[in-house]
């Protein structure tokens, strides 16, 4: 049985909330860093400003995606969580029925 993974609805559930936690930082990261660059570059002109301005265009792309991701990420452990809860509860219940029909 080596290789298998293991886990509990309760640890898939604090790793989605920290999933959570990450994006916003990034979200406000992502903020923060648009300020100060929007600040210093106002007055930039030319050349240089024109394909600073697209790189920093890439990265905001990229950090919506990543955030995009990790949203994605979130969800497929929130369903993996209910479904291994529901799962955990339908084999308790039958279990339970089991053992009362034996007495």
């Amino acid at each position: 049985m080596s290789g298998q993974f293991r886990t509990t609805a309760d640890e898939m559930q604090a790793f989605s909330a920290r999933i959570s936690e990450v994006s916003a930082q990034i979200n406000q990261e992502l903020s923060r860093l648009n300020n100060v660059v929007s600040g210093i570059t106002s007055g930039w002109q030319g050349a240089a400003a024109q394909s600073y301005g697209q790189l920093q265009q890439k990265w905001n792309e990229d950090a919506t995606k990543l955030n995009r991701v990790l949203g994605e990420i979130k969800d497929a452990i929130d369903n993996t969580s209910k479904q291994y809860t529901q799962t955990e509860q339908e084999q308790h219940s039958g279990l339970s029925r089991i053992t009362s029909a034996l007495g």
